[in-house]
């Protein structure tokens, strides 16, 4: 499926000589064989955290799932890899410790922000998601890292909330923060691809989950444009879009990298996103790789986004595998 967009670069856009591929995977909530946490831990928000991974997540967030799909997204020689949060269960220090250790067996350039399970109380920085600052830019968020004329801009949405709520949000200060990059890396005329944990696009996760600020951040796009946003955070694989100055932006969410599910929207994968350029502009191929429980693995019909004349965009919200 080829979809026509439009969009403005004030500035030179640079030429892509060779396509860059990103790998994008999010939530593969590291499945490890957790001790206990010490008391003092449990007495917050993590406990229920705890008996939830106990129960019942611990048998979806499967490490052989995952290992099914680092191994596919290395063999598939990508040359970046975006991963939108939720890399542990409680976010606990020994958890983070464990996604440093993973994101150093990366098999390419890897950025990274945090989810909503990274951030489920106030902890030290240092001692917990400050220990993957080598995989984010230069901070506050959001940050920037660029390769070639993509720029990954990573925006946090995790931050602690009360019990039985796992919602997110932006901040008026990131939003005018993310205006100005939005701005500085268009008159540059980079391929703007934005990071965020929870989807920006009302109604795709329920209230108790969702962005509580998405006007902040749809108001960001509608005013100086991005290419496309990326998210995770409901487990589920959709395709979807904001309004931009000149057309809509697509908005690409995966599900879990961990899980274990037979419905295709759902079962463990990740997006393969190419970018290349031409003389109107930028094409985004996306193809969406996933792993049924039990099953091969399956390679959805590419989806190509090329920003071309102003006179035609993608409106609308779909989950079409």
């Amino acid at each position: 499926m080829r979809i026509t967009l439009m969009r403005r670069h004030a500035g030179r856009k640079e030429a892509i000589l060779n396509p860059i591929t990103i790998a994008h995977l999010s939530d593969p909530h590291l499945p490890t064989e957790m001790a206990p946490p010490r008391l003092a831990d449990r007495l917050n928000k993590r406990m229920f955290s705890y008996f939830s991974w106990r129960g019942h997540r611990r048998f979806v967030h499967r490490p052989e799932i995952l290992a099914r799909v680092m191994a596919d997204i290395t063999a598939n020689h990508v040359n970046m890899i975006a991963v939108t949060g939720d890399l542990t269960n409680m976010g606990l220090p020994g958890e983070c410790r464990n996604a440093l250790r993973w994101l150093e067996g990366m098999p390419a350039s890897c950025t990274v922000i945090p989810g909503n399970h990274d951030t489920l109380v106030h902890a030290d920085w240092q001692q917990t998601v400050g220990l993957w600052q080598p995989w984010m830019g230069k901070l506050p968020f959001p940050f920037v890292r660029r390769m070639g004329p993509v720029a990954l801009i990573g925006v946090s949405s995790a931050v602690p909330t009360p019990w039985f709520r796992a919602t997110g949000t932006m901040g008026a200060r990131q939003a005018a923060r993310l205006r100005t990059i939005l701005n500085e890396t268009g008159r540059q005329g980079l391929c703007r691809i934005v990071m965020i944990h929870h989807p920006p696009v009302p109604g795709l996760a329920i209230p108790r989950k969702a962005l509580r600020d998405p006007d902040n951040f749809a108001d960001c796009i509608a005013h100086e444009g991005a290419e496309m946003v990326l998210h995770g955070h409901i487990h589920t694989a959709t395709i979807s879009s904001l309004p931009g100055p000149l057309g809509a932006v697509p908005v690409l969410g995966v599900a879990s990298a961990s899980a274990r599910a037979h419905d295709p929207l759902r079962a463990a994968g990740w997006n393969r996103i190419t970018v290349s350029s031409g003389d109107k502009g930028y094409t985004l191929a996306v193809t969406r790789r996933f792993f049924p429980e039990d099953g091969e693995a399956v390679t959805t019909q590419e989806t190509v986004f090329e920003l071309l004349s102003p006179s035609r965009s993608f409106p609308g919200i779909s989950t079409d595998s």
